[in-house]
């Protein structure tokens, strides 16, 4: 089904904020994540997803059939502030929500799981 009016569109893109909100609370990542109200426009906080305990990432999420990378990574860029780590989702019908950060932070990201599953091993002996 093809979202082809503003209203339909929109709908689509909420149900896809609401998938990634629940995916943060699902995973526990933060308990009280959820879409964020206006989509981004409180000056305070920018992205689609409000996470009150998890600042550091910051979330936007596109469902649209018509593929404009480049530019929804520059508006995910935009949305973040000094240190915080932009986050872009994407998806479209029928097709699985695909996450997309910058290389350095996925190395950081892999490097500090390594470095915990490293520690916990030592710690069980």
């Amino acid at each position: 089904m093809t979202a082809n009016t503003p209203a339909t569109r929109k709908a689509k893109g909420n149900r896809a904020e609401r998938k990634v909100a629940e995916a943060y609370r699902r995973y526990d990542i933060d308990p009280k994540a959820s879409r964020m109200p206006m989509s981004g426009a409180m000056q305070w906080h920018k992205g689609d997803i409000w996470k009150p305990n998890d600042y550091k990432y910051v979330d936007e999420v596109k469902c649209q059939e018509t593929v404009k990378f480049w530019a929804w990574w520059a508006q995910a860029q935009s949305q973040a502030s000094m240190g915080q780590i932009p986050v872009l989702h994407i998806t479209a019908n029928n097709r699985p929500i695909l996450t997309v950060v910058d290389m350095e932070d996925y190395m950081d990201l892999r490097k500090q799981v390594m470095d915990l599953e490293k520690i916990i091993k030592e710690m069980e002996g």
